[in-house]
């Protein structure tokens, strides 16, 4: 069976932009006749932004992909221990096949069976938990991005903002076009990740106590 393995803080959303509000603004744009061509608005202006890569690269994303990796490396750990055990004892079969007794043997494949099924009950766990608690950093995030890409798509009167991402819809975009850095910038800006709090100052150790100078000898 092959085990989870952790990956970096992937932030998997759909296109972030084109939410209720997006169809509200354009449920009254007056709509060509079917079969008729229409032209481009003269003007428009079009941003596009790789959402996935701005929520990973905030300073929120990086923070929450160390914390997932700490709080779910120790269940990884467990989970490749417990795969090391089953092979030991695989192996133990194989390499002592002409030796074990029947009765020895069947304990041992008892074993291995009982390891295989806690195995996947630890595997199918550890990965519900994974999804769940990346569903909420990206809902978490994604909500606070998208009061900020709102805001810059008004202050720059912007008609639309796609989201690039592997395998989307823009197959091409000049760099002038994209506003994740700035987006990023942003929201860095409007919400910073708070600092650790600093080690408390170590108090200077007390000085030694003065002892006083030996008597001289009289002269």
């Amino acid at each position: 069976m092959r085990t989870v393995r952790l990956f970096l803080f992937l932030l998997a959303v759909g296109l972030l932009v084109a939410g209720p509000a997006a169809a509200q603004r354009f449920e009254n744009v007056p709509q060509a006749p079917a079969g008729q061509p229409t032209a481009p608005p003269a003007g428009i202006k079009v941003g596009v932004i790789n959402v996935q890569l701005a929520m990973a690269n905030t300073q929120e994303g990086k923070k929450a992909s160390e914390d997932l990796r700490a709080q779910f490396n120790p269940r990884q750990a467990e989970m490749e221990r417990l795969q090391r055990e089953i092979r030991d004892l695989e192996n133990q079969i194989r390499t002592q096949e002409r030796t074990l007794s029947e009765d020895a043997r069947n304990q041992i494949i008892r074993q291995i069976e009982l390891k295989r099924k806690l195995a996947t009950r630890m595997d199918q766990d550890l990965r519900d938990d994974i999804e769940d608690a990346q569903e909420g950093l990206v809902n978490r995030i994604g909500q606070k991005m998208q009061g900020i890409i709102d805001q810059y798509a008004q202050e720059q009167g912007l008609n639309l903002i796609l989201n690039v991402f592997q395998g989307g819809p823009v197959i091409f975009a000049t760099q002038a076009v994209d506003i994740t850095d700035e987006i990023v910038r942003r929201y860095d800006q409007a919400h910073p990740v708070q600092a650790a709090n600093p080690p408390a100052p170590q108090r200077p150790a007390p000085a030694p106590p003065r002892q006083n100078p030996p008597p001289q000898p009289p002269k």
